[in-house]
């Protein structure tokens, strides 16, 4: 096990997840923030496919949990969220995957092995 690449992997994830929350918290520029990041990490994908990966997995993890909680903790008719609530769940829920999809291709690559 390289102890170092986990605890790098576990960094982009933490970093990825106070992310996810900053945009459902502050708005926009958390996500312009978000994505600019995303899109530094992804230039890497071929060298260093975990960081990428263990970032939109925080990323998507921390959106979808918090958009799950509002859509399941809100009783109608006091409570109502907008219509593209869901959608954006669904897309926290999609980046997620893909961040999922590029840990497991980094784990196939042997990346995490000593």
């Amino acid at each position: 096990m390289n102890r170092q690449r986990l605890a790098t992997t576990a960094a982009f994830f933490l970093a990825g997840a106070v992310l996810g929350y900053a945009i459902l918290a502050a708005g926009p520029l958390p996500a312009i923030a978000a994505l600019i990041f995303a899109i530094l990490l992804l230039r890497r994908l071929n060298d260093l496919p975990e960081q990428p990966g263990s970032y939109l997995v925080g990323l998507g993890l921390a959106g979808a949990i918090l958009l799950f909680l509002v859509v399941v903790g809100c009783r109608r008719p006091s409570c109502q969220f907008d219509a593209l609530t869901p959608a954006t769940l669904v897309f926290f829920l999609l980046v997620t995957a893909a961040g999922a999809w590029l840990l497991t291709r980094a784990a196939q690559k042997g990346r995490f092995a000593g």
